[in-house]
């Protein structure tokens, strides 16, 4: 692969977490209409500018309302909670790095401009390292066509044979592709098939980028095989009963969470795949803290059993002779990232790489950063 001298990026569902908002806007406010808005009717808009995603939902959900006002209806309320928008695990350490390395970046987003200092609030001064941006109102053809990353190639001086482009949707993809620039997909949506194709990658998360393969300087900075996330998941609930595969098909007993009370704590900010964490069990016993112990985890689809809902499974690190944790409180703090999900070619390459995470994970966290988190006031009640 030739090397690339600039990057260029999307910012909905990439850098920042601003599909779990539209979603629950969207949602809302066609359950008012008397629709039910759905993934796949949210995948329809992924990456699009709004007023053309209210289209592609009009018409899907035949709603009784014009696309305009669809879109005069969300962007109301999303207007309201743009603050609460988060980073996107990975996108503060990925832009940083390539900003030291003097790397051209640029932002291509389908965004209006009216609405995009607002969602900026969110990069805070990371937005500052951009040298060209691009918005929704710059172009005369939105993504998929290939406008959009043309003119960001165009506002940094740079062909786009030259340009790495880095999006989250199929749409974006496309654009990308089309304008030229070698392209990094980051899916937002379950199903990759629609993200394959020429010039192009496909990672799980940001956190699994390595610039090298582009020809830029490579990150240095994990830590015993695990990559120390910049602020930890705290999760917590009761242990439920999961798929009964973890003793009896894997021989690995573990302990699940029921993802449906983890709320904003689990949502597409949360990449899915394997972490190290502390855990705690249970309440304070005659005023005592709960015992901490190490543990590897999973969160996401589980692909090797073709899993269709999101899960959180951690293993505690500790032989518990037996005994299960049913209704028990489950505390975690989620430090260490070390692989994306993966699927196997047989049940023993699974468990191998299960009990090959638990070692890396052992180790990992007997280390700063991670050491530390053992005393962390969320996992001692």
């Amino acid at each position: 692969m030739e090397a690339c001298t600039a990057v260029v990026f999307d910012l909905d569902g990439l850098l920042l977490d601003t599909e779990r908002l539209v979603d629950e806007v969207c949602t809302a406010v066609c359950g008012r209409l008397g629709a039910e808005y759905t993934p796949a009717h949210a995948a329809l808009g992924r990456g699009l500018r709004p007023l053309e995603a209210c289209q592609a939902v009009v018409a899907a959900l035949s709603l009784p309302v014009t696309a305009e006002a669809l879109y005069a209806l969300t962007d109301a309320e999303l207007s309201l909670r743009w603050h609460e928008v988060e980073l996107m695990p990975g996108a503060a350490r990925l832009l940083r790095h390539l900003a030291a390395a003097r790397v051209p970046l640029a932002l291509a987003t389908s965004t209006p401009r009216s609405v995009l200092e607002v969602k900026m609030a969110g990069l805070g001064e990371l937005f500052a390292l951009f040298r060209c941006v691009v918005t929704g109102d710059d172009v005369s053809r939105g993504k998929p066509a290939p406008d959009a990353y043309s003119q960001a190639c165009v506002g940094l001086g740079i062909a786009p044979e030259h340009c790495l482009a880095i999006e989250d949707a199929p749409s974006g993809v496309t654009s990308a592709r089309t304008a030229g620039c070698f392209v990094l997909a980051v899916p937002s949506l379950l199903d990759r098939s629609a993200y394959v194709g020429e010039r192009t990658t496909v990672l799980s998360s940001l956190l699994d980028i390595k610039p090298e393969v582009w020809g830029f300087p490579p990150l240095c900075d994990w830590v015993e095989r695990t990559l120390p996330l910049c602020t930890p998941m705290r999760l917590k609930g009761a242990v439920v009963r999961g798929f009964g595969r973890g003793s009896r098909v894997l021989g690995i007993p573990t302990a699940n969470l029921d993802v449906n009370t983890l709320g904003a704590a689990l949502s597409h900010s949360a990449v899915t795949g394997i972490y190290a964490a502390w855990a705690s069990l249970g309440p304070l016993v005659d005023g005592a803290p709960p015992r901490v112990y190490k543990a590897v985890m999973s969160i996401g689809w589980n692909p090797f059993f073709k899993g269709s809902k999101k899960t959180v499974e951690p293993w505690l690190l500790h032989d518990f002779e037996g005994r299960d944790f049913y209704g028990e409180e489950l505390r975690l703090v989620v430090c260490g990232y070390l692989r994306p999900e993966a699927d196997f070619v047989s049940l023993e390459a699974l468990v191998q790489q299960i009990h090959g995470d638990a070692d890396v994970a052992r180790a990992a966290l007997e280390v700063q950063p991670y050491a530390l988190l053992r005393g962390d006031p969320f996992l001692l009640g």
